[in-house]
């Protein structure tokens, strides 16, 4: 019984007097990457067990760190205008 973990982040950028609400602001979506974050279930039976959460959610952290660091420029050039 596998279970897999499915998400996107949204990173915006405000600019200067934009507003937190904005709906001109910039941003950046990453979705998760394919074939990964998955769990086979440690439980009983294949039951999702805590240690399975956790393996999902350092999974989660990591692919979102590496494809979020790998396309730093276009978040930089948010402030220079060039983003």
């Amino acid at each position: 019984m596998p279970y897999r973990l499915v998400y996107n982040a949204t990173l915006e950028f405000y600019g200067p007097g934009a507003g937190q609400m904005a709906p001109n602001s910039q941003k950046q979506v990453t979705f998760n990457s394919p074939g990964g974050q998955n769990v086979p279930g440690s439980g009983t039976g294949g039951a999702l067990a805590s240690a399975d959460i956790t393996t999902l959610l350092t999974a989660m952290q990591t692919d979102l760190s590496t494809q979020m660091n790998n396309t730093i420029a276009v978040p930089q050039g948010w402030i220079s205008g060039l983003g």
